[in-house]
């Protein structure tokens, strides 16, 4: 977990105001990337938290995986073989050592599955917004960059397609195997 985590409850909805209308505008894009609408196969959401996924995809079978045990469906993520793994707003809190070991076990898991990865830019934009929307310890707990995290993914995974959204603060990338 994230360096400053203690400044951030994990376990409490933080989907309020500005941030439900950001989080909720990187989830559709998540969803529209991966089509996960039309998805039969296993969904992998590492990094649940609350659940949102899985809340906006209730006819899928989203199983959420957290480090929080109270937040997660399964205990092992790494019994699962999902056809669409979703990170949103996840690799940022860890080192790119543990980074590069989580790409190893999911291709171990399904060699096929496409990534679907939400990273915040962390740029002046950003910075502002969190100011404004009363989350000024929002990245407390960012120990990767996203430009080195975007590094790490490509070693294993091609980004097929990506888009900004809010002012670039946004990174959202649908990554295929390479």
């Amino acid at each position: 977990m994230g360096k400053n985590s203690n400044t951030i409850d994990y376990r409490k909805d933080y989907y309020q105001g500005f941030s439900k209308i950001y989080f909720s505008k990187i989830l559709e894009t998540l969803i529209e990337f991966g089509n996960l609408k039309e998805e039969k196969g296993v969904i992998l959401d590492y990094g649940c938290g609350v659940g949102h996924l899985k809340k906006k995809l209730p006819n899928s079978n989203v199983i959420g995986y957290d480090i929080l045990p109270e937040l997660t469906d399964v205990a092992d993520y790494k019994v699962l073989t999902p056809e669409k793994i979703v990170l949103s707003g996840v690799l940022e809190h860890l080192q790119l050592e543990e980074i590069e070991n989580l790409l190893k076990n999911f291709i171990k898991m399904n060699p096929r599955a496409m990534l679907l990865v939400f990273l915040p830019t962390e740029n002046l934009a950003s910075r502002v917004a969190m100011r404004l929307a009363g989350q000024s310890n929002a990245h407390d707990d960012h120990i990767s960059k996203y430009k080195d995290i975007n590094a790490l993914i490509e070693k294993y995974y091609y980004p097929e397609k990506r888009k900004y959204v809010f002012l670039k603060m946004a990174q959202i990338t649908k990554y295929t195997p390479l």
